[in-house]
């Protein structure tokens, strides 16, 4: 009979599954989730507090294209979304992380203005060109007003 063990409480769960004889089947990882309301509207909001963060017209595409996959907590993948602006996040603390393993510049940690919450990071190159890769599943499509319409 398999046996399984959740990890850490998602949906789906993240969880460990092995056989009687206590052999490890696998680690049953959870998917990268995939944003698709962001296809979608012009205004990107904080999914946490809804302050506004960026618009669709700051998507650029870095190295080929707009979204990409880094590593998460836990050995997750985030997928990421690239932006030359994000005014509604700032960045924190010292440029310090390298996803990419020798690229042209450094990472830092960037996070909602409004509430805190981590949005993703910023890039900066030597040169002084930067821009912001955001976590999507961490920005929410905003809900249109009446300016909107306009």
């Amino acid at each position: 009979m398999d046996r399984h063990m959740t990890l850490i409480t998602t949906n789906p769960p993240i969880a460990v599954a092995w056989d009687e004889d206590g052999e490890t089947l696998g680690l049953r990882e959870k998917p990268v989730l995939t944003n698709t309301e962001l296809a979608f509207g012009d205004r990107f909001v904080c999914a946490q507090c809804g302050a506004d963060v960026t618009r669709a017209s700051q998507r650029i595409a870095v190295a080929g294209s707009h979204r990409h996959r880094v590593p998460g907590p836990h050995g997750l993948e985030q997928e990421i979304g690239m932006f030359s602006l994000a005014p509604g996040c700032v960045p924190v603390g010292h440029f310090a992380l390298d996803f990419s393993g020798g690229s042209d510049g450094e990472w830092r940690m960037g996070v909602c203005a409004h509430c805190g919450n981590h949005l993703g990071w910023q890039h900066q190159t030597a040169d002084g060109i930067g821009f912001y890769g955001l976590i999507l599943d961490h920005l929410s499509l905003a809900e249109e007003t009446e300016a909107d319409r306009d």
